[in-house]
């Protein structure tokens, strides 16, 4: 790794000022200016070259949090108080990560409660990385306290306006995965500090204010203050906030669903097999150990299908088609709470441990609730993307773990850590048998639980307790081939699908006019179905093709946004005319990165589109969310 180095500047020791005489509890301190320093010393990137954090010298193990949420300015203002832990005693400082946080006064916290002002500065700006925060820390000090408040252009929250939400009134959300949570509290910004925590959020009386958190209110109080307590510690890209005019239903006795009004009738019915689906997560690899596990389903700008805070999944609305053919979305958010929240990639190098984990966990519970057949497919599915994901990437990107230290740790997240390792998973499975590699499984996250991990971590626990355990069956040397090497290794098993075959069938008949367009069994398929053959159907018809296909199965006016999305993308290929108006309102209602950075690209490279894409972009923007801006902007090329 090539760590990025920077020079700052602290006083070697604490200056001490007069010391505040707080009552009980402590009054807040008199702020006071950052001192200029005495001494050079190095401040660099480390373990984790996305965080200037020096955890190994000194960590952070809980912090309170005690903010105020103004949705005019577009800000949240308080202070933060952190708990440490120092290995290193003698270690003179704390760093942490910041990004545009407006640093207001830094404390240290005396063992009786009374404040010590102490040397402080922020270092240089490093674009995504944002500045690191040098504390100076004197002898006996266990915890600081940050009066701060965030920019309102944070890259980790989205404010909305009330011409931006269904329900007419603003909504705040975070995004904190993959290093964002620096933009939002000055904190260690990596996921190899795990931490627990207590906050006091207080927002309008006319909104409610939710976290990833244990805690949250099921009703909206009268006085816009709520409290939040986080008994398990978890690392810094699962702090999640979200303030917005939100209503609770139950879906079973620990779990239930938080959305707009507007929403929250349609949300709980696609949802209502959500406690179902913790009890298969339980029988398959052991005890859920979060409390409860709720969704909350955000505005359409939200960039993701879903995010897997711990205890409050935020989801996105573009998975309530009214029929519960998109749960595999939600199956995959619940699964991290095994994979990936319980057991946690150290730096994103190795995001596979979270996410390949995870799909492989989402396709077991898939197959639990509707079979092997739509497990099939779904696996089908991504087998076919990842394929071509693969043979585009850069060659830095076809392998498991991947050396990402001097790039954006946003670039981790591409299909090869997801889809690449659970079918690494799915062949460990074939060649030990899914009874000895399920007993795996629950062993590892187990032996793992509430612990930061590598890929190295990993596979010395493999050798130990599955290749060693197990002889005969792998080799070592194959495992380090899916881990190190570019690309699927020739011994992968590609899955298959006989409902995808059937399909392929109908469509060749169809496309050389041996079947009718009308005889086409397609009231039978699933949407996965559907996606497969839309897929199938790039380059190979024309605007008439698409005329017929409209009449017949009004795919313009299809409500499931994965058959509709597949669809526009045929109809900027195909400049097909009367979806276009459809298209506009797709782009300007949806911000998920999945759908719209695809048809932002179709529309850049099509010789009809690229002026018409940038206007209606224009118009969309401030409705995106600051990922989503950024994606469709590199897209289109501004």
């Amino acid at each position: 790794m090539n760590p990025i180095t920077r020079l700052v500047s602290l006083t070697a020791a604490a200056i001490l000022l007069a010391a505040c005489q707080p009552e009980e509890p402590p009054a807040p301190p008199e702020p006071t200016e950052p001192r200029e320093p005495t001494a050079e010393v190095r401040v660099e990137t480390g373990t984790d070259p996305h965080s200037f954090a020096e955890y190994e010298k000194v960590h952070v193990t809980h912090m309170t949090m005690d903010l105020d949420a103004d949705m005019n300015a577009r800000t949240l203002s308080g202070h933060v108080v952190l708990d440490l832990e120092r290995p290193e005693a003698s270690h003179p400082r704390l760093v942490l990560d910041t990004r545009d946080l407006d640093i207001r006064d830094v404390n240290a916290v005396q063992p009786d409660g009374e404040y010590l002002p102490v040397s402080w500065r922020l270092g240089e700006d490093h674009g995504h990385l944002g500045q690191p925060l040098i504390i100076v820390l004197p002898q006996g000090i266990e915890a600081v306290r940050i009066d701060y408040a965030s920019s309102p252009d944070a890259f980790g929250l989205q404010w909305l306006n009330e011409e931006q939400t269904s329900s007419g009134k603003p909504f705040m959300f975070s995004q904190s995965q993959p290093h964002y949570a620096r933009t939002w509290v000055p904190l260690q910004d990596t996921p190899a500090v795990r931490y627990t925590f207590d906050a006091t959020v207080r927002g309008p009386r006319d909104l409610m204010v939710v976290m990833g958190a244990d805690g949250n209110a099921f009703e909206r109080n009268d006085t816009g203050e709520y409290s939040f307590h986080m008994p398990e510690a978890i690392p810094s890209y699962l702090m999640a906030i979200a303030i917005g005019d939100l209503v609770f239903a139950e879906t079973g006795p620990r779990s239930g669903v938080y959305a707009e009004p507007q929403w929250i009738e349609a949300a709980a019915d696609e949802f209502v097999q959500l406690e179902e689906m913790i009890d298969i997560g339980e029988e398959l690899y052991g005890e859920y150990r979060w409390g409860r596990y709720d969704l909350l389903v955000l505005p359409p700008s939200f960039p993701f299908g879903g995010m897997e805070n711990p205890r409050l999944s935020y989801v996105t609305p573009t998975i309530i088609a009214g029929d519960r053919s998109l749960l595999s979305l939600v199956a995959h958010e619940l699964a991290h709470s095994w994979s990936g929240n319980l057991v946690t990639n150290a730096a994103w190098r190795d995001l596979w441990l979270n996410e390949g984990f995870t799909v492989y966990f989402e396709a077991r519970i898939m197959e639990a609730l509707y079979g092997e057949e739509i497990r099939d497919q779904l696996a089908k599915l991504a087998w076919d993307g990842l394929q071509d994901v693969v043979a585009e990437a850069d060659p830095r990107d076809r392998q498991l773990v991947r050396d990402l230290s001097d790039r954006d740790p946003e670039q981790a997240f591409m299909r090869v850590p997801y889809d690449m390792g659970r079918f690494f998973l799915d062949w460990l499975e074939h060649e030990f048998g899914r009874e000895t590699f399920d007993a795996f499984l629950r062993e590892y996250f187990d032996h793992f639980a509430f612990q930061s991990i590598t890929t190295e971590d990993f596979r010395d626990y493999a050798r130990e307790h599955l290749v060693e355990a197990h002889p005969g069956n792998v080799t070592m040397e194959q495992l380090d081939e899916w881990l190190y090497e570019p690309g699927m290794p020739e011994f992968a098993i590609a899955p298959e699908s006989d409902a995808f075959e059937l399909v392929d069938e109908s469509r060749e008949a169809w496309l050389v006019g041996d079947k009718a367009l009308e005889d086409l069994p397609a009231d039978d398929w699933s949407v996965h179905q559907w996606r497969h053959f839309l897929i199938s159907l790039e380059g190979e018809i024309d605007t008439d093709t698409m005329v017929a296909m409209d009449e017949r199965f009004e795919l313009t006016d299809e409500q499931n946004y994965e058959i509709l999305f597949l669809w526009l993308m045929l109809a900027v290929e195909n400049e097909y005319e009367p979806a276009i108006a459809r298209l506009e309102d797709f782009l300007l209602e949806v911000g998920r990165n999945k759908f719209t950075r695809p048809l932002y690209a179709a529309l850049a490279e099509s010789e009809w589109g690229h002026e018409w894409a940038i206007e209606v972009y224009e118009r969309a923007r401030p409705g995106y969310h600051p990922l989503t801006r950024q994606a469709a902007e590199r897209a289109l090329g501004l």
